[in-house]
C-alpha cells in the first residue's frame, strides 16, 4: 500500500503524523510518501510570536496530547517565534533529489518541537541539511584537509559539494533547482484540492482525510502490526475528514 500525508513544520498535529509514519514504515504497512506544505505564507520570516494567539495555541497542543499514545512524543509548548517554513519546505523539496527526505524531516520537526527553535532563516535549515548530507568525522580529518575534507574531496564530484554543504536551498530560502520548484507547486495544489487547507492530510485512492481523522488512520495502521502487549497510538474516532489546520 502507498500512502501520501501532507503535512507542516510548524503543526504540532503534523508532528504527531510524522510519527506515526515512521511507526507505520517500521512495521511495514504501507509506503508512507510525506509531502511538507505551509498552512501560512503569511508568517513573518522574522517569526511570529506565539504569544500573539495563545488560544489558538493552547487549543493545538490539547487537542495532540489527548490524541498521542504511551510512546509518542506530544509537545508541551509552542516555540516562541512560530517560524516562517518556506525555507523549510524548500529544503525539504530538495532533500527528495538527496534521498535524504526523511531524515530532514524528522529533524526539522524535532528542531521546531522539541527544541522550541526559530527556523525561518536559510542559514539554519542550511546547517540542518549539512548535517545530514556530511556528517562530520574525525577530528584529524579536519586538520589533514581544513578547506575540502578529505573524505569529500576524494568521493564526490565537484559539482556536488555545494549540497553536501548545505547549499540546496538559495540565500533567501527558495529552492536551487527545477525540480523543487515543481514538487512545492504540486504538492500545494493537490493538498489544497482535497484538504481544505487543513493538516495534516492523507491522501488515499478515494479521497482525502484530515485532522484526527487522517491520525486515526495511521494509528490503526501502525496498532495493526505492534506486537502482543506494545503499547499502541490511541485513535479518535470515526474516519471522516474532520480536522483542525
Amino acid at each position: 500500500m502507498h500512502l501520501i500525508v501532507y503535512g507542516d513544520f510548524n503543526c504540532p498535529c503534523s508532528y504527531l503524523a510524522s510519527q506515526r509514519v515512521d511507526a507505520v514504515v517500521r512495521a511495514g504497512r504501507a509506503e508512507v510518501e510525506w509531502r511538507a506544505v505551509e498552512r501560512d505564507r503569511r508568517l513573518a520570516l522574522t517569526g511570529t510570536r506565539s504569544s500573539s494567539d495563545p488560544a489558538r495555541w493552547q487549543r493545538e497542543l490539547a487537542e495532540v496530547a489527548a490524541l498521542a499514545g504511551p510512546d509518542e512524543q506530544a509537545p508541551g509548548a509552542a516555540p516562541a517565534l512560530v517560524s516562517n517554513t518556506g525555507a523549510a519546505v524548500a529544503a525539504y523539496a530538495e532533500a527528495v533529489t538527496d534521498g535524504v527526505q526523511d531524515e530532514l524531516r524528522r529533524s526539522l520537526f524535532s528542531e521546531i518541537w522539541v527544541r522550541l527553535r526559530h527556523l525561518s532563516g536559510p542559514s539554519e535549515v542550511r546547517q540542518l541539511v549539512r548535517a545530514l548530507m556530511y556528517p562530520a568525522g574525525p577530528p584529524g580529518e579536519l586538520l589533514a584537509v581544513p578547506d575540502l575534507p578529505a573524505r569529500i574531496h576524494h568521493h564526490a564530484a565537484p559539482g556536488a559539494l555545494p549540497r553536501l554543504s548545505g547549499c540546496t536551498i538559495s540565500p533567501a530560502g527558495g529552492p536551487l533547482t527545477a525540480g523543487g520548484h515543481r514538487r512545492i507547486g504540486q504538492w500545494r495544489r493537490e493538498w489544497l484540492s482535497g484538504s481544505g487547507g487543513v493538516v495534516p492530510a492523507l491522501s488515499l485512492p478515494d479521497g482525502m482525510l484530515t485532522g484526527p481523522a487522517a491520525l486515526a488512520l495511521l494509528g490503526d495502521l501502525a496498532a495493526a502490526a505492534a506486537p502482543a502487549g506494545a503499547a499502541v497510538p490511541v485513535t479518535a474516532g470515526p474516519l471522516v475528514a474532520s480536522g483542525v489546520g
